[in-house]
């Protein structure tokens, strides 16, 4: 019995070395602000016990909402610090499947630690988001089913997997792409089922169980939060935001330029992303999986396809035409690598033999041999990749939202596009309170009548003429007009669908914004050059190697070197092509990579 008590103290204090390994590489590059994505539209939510975008993430609201109550650091940090415990205890349960899987706990150690240095799994655990909890909810699913087909007895572990199955929907609905895999465990098992009828009741009754934090929706909504999608009041509302009506149920995005492209080449991205060692140790695993664990291999591939090449495939996302599409298409890698985690521990193993087989006269144990090189690997990884994965010192967005609020005269009304550059403002704003005089409306969002009567509740003083905009026959034209005595600014751009300002009113560049103005307003250019020097020296654009170009980050940055450029095209138009000039490099300064100021700048200089 004490031999037994002190295997399993061993076991427990590997665990605690790599998920303390892994809590501490998270902490020091975690993020200690908003970030771009939906990093910020999340906080909002938790903090304000709101509804975010479908399906509605209750259990993640409701969890980060007490994140959000720590005495620790702002705000933004205490829920990044969510993700930071979610993964490096996603870390500690991959350890433990693959210790009852292999029996070794040094495999097991390696497969946990390479997980947690991949730079997709680190960059996405480093500020708060859906993902962390997801993949802390998948890996301790594979646990509860790998502890459960070597011990069908234990009925509570199957049923704790059917509770996590349902927990797991209420957070992010990709986890229902493990139950193929959760099938053919219980196929396996399937005598042992046929005897125990009772048990399968339990179970379903267990996973419905799981469902019920979707029952904070309803409740959250009906107080009115400040960010309230959908403003849920039915049945029929809640449905509509789980199974994502309004993006289009069955698609990862909406938005025409990200859909098309080679699904051949997400399929690549995805492969990519495991990293050469990692990767070529899961093949290895697999291999030796298939000959040691039969079951195991078959539940692996199956979670595996699904999860990975199947799921990226349907997604349907242009990797070729939108630099951010792999931004927002990588974050749904990292079920895949979740499932993967535990063959790595098979492939340590598998390489320790043939050492052992062809080499039987080392000094050295093979498997610490094998063990000892994966480490010095993933200490390499952490080296060379720690500077791109640092968040900690990322200000970004917060600094964008700030220059838009200090731009925007008060009482203003201002239109907005973009993830990128609405939800940071959508933060500031409902839980910092900045710029709360300024009406923001989320001009995508103008599409649902929801989101209109909401609008209309909130700002008494606020006219909108329609009760769903379609760009066309209720389009921005009469939104203007019908709010002719307000200041009307827009963020962004309204895109090609609606050009029915152009005959009545023209964008006056105001700093990072654009002021519309009727036509019939007479502003000299030099007025307009004068006023945009001094509000453009008040911002702060990001350094051009601070950046991540595959990010919405782009988008801010774009953002800041948009003005200088639209000065600079008002300067060629009327013949100043030296003050274009300087305009044009102002922007190429801000932007070395926006092409439309070098393409501007090479025809003037022909």
């Amino acid at each position: 019995m004490s031999i037994l008590v002190r295997r399993d103290a061993k076991t427990w204090v590997g665990a605690a070395v790599v998920v303390g390994a892994a809590a501490l590489l998270y902490f020091l590059t975690a993020a200690r602000d908003i970030v771009v994505g939906d990093t910020p539209e999340l906080i909002t939510a938790a903090v304000t016990l709101g509804v975010p975008h479908p399906p509605g993430y209750p259990l993640f609201t409701m969890l980060g909402h007490l994140f959000s109550l720590m005495p620790v650091g702002p705000i933004p940090f205490r829920l990044n610090l969510f993700a930071v415990t979610c993964d490096a205890l996603t870390v500690g349960i991959v350890y433990f499947t693959a210790f009852r899987l292999t029996r070794s706990r040094l495999a097991a150690a390696v497969a946990a630690l390479l997980l947690a240095v991949n730079p997709v799994f680190w960059a996405w655990s480093l500020a708060s988001e859906v993902f962390p909890l997801n993949n802390l909810l998948a890996a301790l699913l594979i646990y509860f089913l790998v502890t459960w087909h070597a011990q069908p007895e234990r009925s509570g572990v199957l049923i704790a997997a059917f509770f996590i199955a349902g927990l797991g929907l209420t957070n992010h609905q990709t986890i229902v792409l493990l139950a193929p895999a959760f099938c053919f465990v219980l196929w396996q098992r399937r005598a042992f089922l046929r005897t125990h009828p009772q048990l399968l009741v339990i179970c379903i009754a267990t996973f419905c169980v799981g469902l019920l934090p979707y029952a904070y929706v309803p409740w959250a909504s009906s107080h009115h939060p400040l960010h309230n999608w959908g403003n849920v009041s039915s049945v029929r509302d809640l449905l509509a935001l789980i199974a994502r009506r309004s993006y289009g149920t069955g698609r990862l995005v909406s938005t025409a330029n990200y859909i098309g492209g080679s699904a051949i080449a997400r399929i690549v991205a995805l492969v990519v992303s495991f990293g050469p060692v990692a990767g070529t140790l899961a093949l290895l695993g697999a291999l030796a999986a298939c000959r040691r664990t039969r079951w195991y291999f078959w539940f692996s591939v199956i979670a595996f396809v699904f999860a990975g090449p199947l799921f990226v495939w349907i997604t349907n996302l242009n990797l070729a035409t939108v630099p951010s599409a792999l931004f927002v298409l990588q974050r749904f890698f990292l079920l895949a690598q979740v499932v993967v985690a535990p063959l790595i521990a098979f492939g340590v193993v598998m390489i320790a033999q043939l050492i052992a087989r062809y080499a039987p006269a080392l000094p050295i144990s093979p498997l610490r041999l094998v063990t000892g090189a994966c480490l010095i690997v993933v200490i390499a990884i952490v080296l060379m990749g720690y500077r791109s994965a640092d968040q900690s010192r990322n200000f970004i967005a917060r600094r964008f939202g700030e220059d838009v609020f200090a731009t925007i005269e008060p009482g203003s009304i201002l239109l907005v596009t973009g993830d990128g550059i609405a939800l940071p403002l959508l933060y500031l704003q409902q839980v910092e309170r900045m710029g709360e005089d300024t009406t923001l409306i989320m001009l995508p969002l103008l599409w649902a009548d929801w989101y209109v009567r909401q609008l209309r509740e909130r700002h008494p003083d606020l006219v909108i003429p329609f009760n769903r905009y379609d760009a066309r026959s209720n389009n921005l034209k009469m939104f203007v007009d019908a709010n002719e005595r307000r200041t009307i600014y827009i963020a962004g751009t309204t895109g090609n669908d609606d050009r029915s300002l152009d005959a009545s009113y023209w964008p006056c560049q105001r700093g990072l914004l654009m002021l519309v103005e009727p036509r019939s307003k007479d502003l000299s250019l030099q007025e307009m050059i004068e006023e945009n020097k001094r509000l453009l020296e008040q911002n702060r654009p990001p350094p051009p190697d601070a950046i991540r170009t595959d990010s919405f980050e782009n988008d801010i940055l774009i953002m800041y070197a948009w003005p200088a450029f639209r000065i600079g095209t008002d300067c060629t138009r009327m013949g100043l092509k030296s003050e274009a000039r300087i305009w044009y490099e102002r922007a190429l300064a801000i932007n070395p990579h926006f092409a439309p100021a070098r393409e501007a700048l090479t025809r003037l200089e022909h």
